[in-house]
């Protein structure tokens, strides 16, 4: 059985080699894929069998979801197609509508369970010791948990300086993260599969897709967004059948998805407790170090600035080669450049009419748009027209009044639906009106005793007899 691994960032002229002795199993990214489909004259999708998407959520997050589409309209119509996740999340029905006939679902255990024999640990930080995270990690990895380890980090910065740290401090450390090329990220997996290297520092590029033998401790320097981050960063060890321990450092802000996860564990969440001189001594090693961290990471810089002048002069060089422009203008993509430009205009579009819905939507959205930054000028004033247009409708919305529900035939006069539409006019109280809801004192007395002279003469009535006689005979006295 020949089998065929495609990825970007590798050699095209091999995979296409490779394409052209016809694999039994095809392993792809999207994008390469899409790549050798629309380039390959010879290589096509009509003759599959089965489709296997995994990390099945992942693919419809930003652009994968584009080219997702892209390869199930050029698969074979007649296919079984298997979707499988960590975690499956509602979004993924659209892709099974599109891709899947008389679906069925199989769930192992919860959307949000770990795994069964997977120790979960956390180590508490006080508000005011935020500065000791690197600290409590570096303890953590020379004192306990030395082999065989993949601690976490949220950003590539962060795992890159982690990784300078370990490595001054002696310990056999590698890296993986997006700024690393696809040949060193491979590179840095088979360093940690043939125990070259104890501990890897990752960012959550390494939380999806690797099974990774006998991975014994997951760290988390800094907790992730969600919990469904969560299972997949720590569902890297305790894997078929076999123990694991997770290690999470949570601060005051992190305590909240921490809640989450105890009340969705099935074994009890227990808290591991440094001594604050050992917090203590290796803060102060850190801080020794920091000049030699600043060394490495400004000769690395260097390296970079160096990497990148030969990158630009072997592009001039293959320029210059007879044929090579020809063969780099021939291939193509499913979409043009204007088609992306508008795709990704009308992903923030719709990301901003969320965010207009709630103050916390509408701010996490614009702390989101400056940290991306990837609209162009010519887009960004084209989302700002949009905007105002938007503003606009929401505004005349809400000034127009809400018609009346009315049943009326089709047919009926203008003028009749304009007399119904109109708002009536409210009705003067009249005097009865206001004597029958006032509710005053003196109100009060003249019901009870009758009407007064005043109002006997204002409204009419006769005077009785008696009181002819009573007055008469006064007047008489």
């Amino acid at each position: 059985m020949c089998v065929s691994v495609f990825s970007g960032g590798l050699d095209v002229k091999s995979q296409e080699a490779a394409l052209r002795a016809g694999p039994d199993i095809l392993i792809a990214t999207p994008g390469r894929l899409i790549d050798h489909l629309h380039n390959c004259p010879s290589f096509s999708l009509d003759a599959v069998e089965v489709l296997i998407l995994d990390e099945a959520d992942r693919m419809l997050d930003e652009y994968f979801e584009e080219q997702m589409k892209e390869i199930i309209r050029l698969c074979s119509h007649q296919r079984q197609t298997l979707l499988f996740s960590a975690t499956m999340s509602e979004e993924v029905q659209d892709l099974a509508s599109v891709s899947l006939k008389n679906p069925v679902r199989i769930f192992v255990n919860s959307n949000t369970d770990v795994a069964p024999f997977l120790r979960q640990e956390f180590v508490r930080i006080r508000p005011n010791r935020e500065g000791d995270r690197e600290a409590i990690a570096c303890a953590l990895l020379t004192r306990t948990f030395q082999d065989h380890v993949m601690l976490f980090t949220q950003t590539k910065k962060q795992a890159h300086r982690m990784h300078i740290l370990l490595g001054l401090m002696g310990v056999r450390v590698g890296e993986l993260h997006g700024n690393l090329s696809q040949t060193q990220r491979l590179e840095a997996l088979r360093r940690f599969k043939d125990e070259q290297i104890d501990i890897l520092v990752a960012t959550d590029v390494a939380a999806r897709g690797l099974d990774i033998h006998g991975v014994k401790t997951v760290i988390n320097l800094t907790m992730p967004a969600t919990v469904k981050h969560y299972v997949h960063r720590v569902g890297r060890t305790a894997r078929a059948g076999k123990a694991g321990r997770s290690v999470s450092l949570v601060g005051e802000e992190e305590r909240k998805i921490l809640k989450e996860i105890v009340k969705k564990a099935q074994a009890p969440v227990k808290a591991r407790i440094l001594p604050q001189d050992v917090i203590s001594k290796f803060r102060d090693k850190i801080t020794k170090l920091e000049k030699e961290i600043y060394a490495v990471l400004q000769l690395e810089r260097e390296e970079k600035e160096m990497q990148k002048s030969e990158a630009q002069i072997s592009v001039a060089q293959k320029k210059l080669e007879p044929g090579s422009e020809q063969e780099r203008m021939e291939r193509s993509w499913f979409q043009t450049r204007e088609e992306r430009k508008k795709e990704k205009l009308s992903h923030a579009l719709q990301e901003f009419d969320l965010a207009l819905r709630g103050k916390k939507k509408r701010k996490k959205f614009l702390e989101n748009t400056k940290k991306k930054g990837e609209l162009t000028p010519e887009e960004r004033s084209q989302f700002e027209v949009l905007k105002a247009q938007m503003y606009a409708e929401r505004a005349a919305k809400r000034d127009r009044k809400p018609k009346r529900a009315r049943a009326m035939p089709p047919d009926e006069d203008p003028a009749a639906l304009a007399k119904q539409a109109a708002p009536k006019k409210q009705k003067k109280s009249t005097v009865f009106d206001e004597e029958l809801t006032n509710t005053s004192r003196k109100a009060l007395k003249q019901y009870r005793a009758g009407p007064s002279f005043e109002d006997r003469k204002r409204l009419g009535i006769q005077r009785r007899k008696g009181n002819f006689k009573s007055k008469s005979r006064y007047r008489r006295k």
